[in-house]
């Protein structure tokens, strides 16, 4: 999972003059394909662009997580549903 990640990573790595000089068509890229470009300076890693889509599903990952006990209560609704203890929405008219 790693590496496939570091992968990723590392082939959307573009240096600023070229964000620079390929702007629209970063910007084109990035919202068409949720890829992250991340943008180097001197090599080294600086900025990332990302879709509005992408920080937006990022900000709400981040707010649900910070619901005190909201990771135990997901583990057990997994747990419930995996065990066939569910209701379909179908059933609840």
């Amino acid at each position: 999972m790693y590496e496939k990640l570091y992968k990723d990573i590392m082939s959307n790595l573009i240096a600023i003059s070229d964000a620079r000089a390929k702007l629209p068509e970063l910007v084109s890229d990035v919202h068409d394909n949720t890829e992250r470009a991340i943008i180097t300076v001197n090599g080294q890693p600086k900025a990332v662009l990302l879709s509005f889509e992408e920080l937006e599903s990022l900000e709400e990952t981040a707010e649900v997580l910070t619901i005190p006990n909201v990771k135990k209560d997901i583990a057990k609704s997994r747990k419930q549903f995996n065990n066939g203890q569910y209701t379909l929405l179908e059933d609840l008219k």
